[in-house]
């Protein structure tokens, strides 16, 4: 039942966006589909392996020059979710917690893995957090996902561009995400075949470096990105 509500609520969202135009970003408004939604964690498949570099200030804890790899195992409705990181020239640490489908964390946590968990989330699983009057995330230029709150100011994360992107992982097709919280534009490189954004260059309010992050290497996802 919960399913039939979630996709009549789709439905009609597409339908008021439809009725107001569409979405439009200098250029001829698009009236977004179903087709056209991302979802988190989509294309993740038991046994898939992300693997990124990331540079991530959380607001307790860092992560410079680190390399990040989350491998998914299924486990019923969930996902045992193994990160393994290494920051700088650090050992590598390793922990699997249990997640949802959705990337949101179910199991306990390890106290002495949180100071590591924290940037991963505030970087590479941030896009999971984005909110924008409930509606649906859309892969589509204009299309607005988030609202992020400095102050008494505030800036929309929406989509802005098409373009192909390159990473070590390969060459992607992509959506991409941009704001502005002072000079310095922020991007995220969104693919909609990818679970998980697949490269991101981002600042804070006095433009400076926030998170970056860029996929080096995916298998078990499909399609599989081609190479450089």
């Amino acid at each position: 039942m919960t399913g039939i509500f979630a996709a009549f609520g789709i439905g009609v969202s597409v339908a008021i966006i439809a009725l107001n135009g569409g979405f439009s970003e200098r250029g001829p408004p698009k009236i977004p589909t179903e087709d056209d939604i991302w979802v988190v964690g989509s294309n993740i498949q038991d046994g898939t392996l992300l693997e990124y570099a990331l540079d991530s200030r959380g607001p307790s804890s860092s992560l410079v020059s680190s390399l990040v790899t989350l491998n998914f195992d299924e486990s019923g409705n969930d996902w045992n979710v193994t990160f393994r990181v290494k920051n700088g020239t650090s050992q590598e640490i390793t922990q699997t917690i249990i997640m949802s489908k959705q990337l949101t964390r179910e199991g306990p946590l390890d106290e002495s893995f949180a100071r590591y968990l924290e940037p991963i989330q505030t970087s590479i699983l941030a896009v999971r957090d984005m909110e924008y009057g409930n509606s649906p995330k859309y892969l589509v230029v204009g299309a607005p996902w988030n609202t992020i709150f400095v102050g008494p100011s505030s800036s929309t994360v929406r989509v802005t561009s098409e373009e192909a992107v390159q990473t070590s992982a390969g060459s992607f097709d992509s959506f991409v995400l941009s704001y502005k919280l002072d000079d310095e534009t922020s991007k995220i490189w969104m693919v909609k075949t990818m679970p998980l954004p697949v490269k991101a260059v981002t600042f804070d309010e006095n433009d400076q470096p926030y998170y970056s992050f860029e996929l080096l290497r995916a298998s078990g996802v499909n399609p599989q990105p081609g190479p450089l």
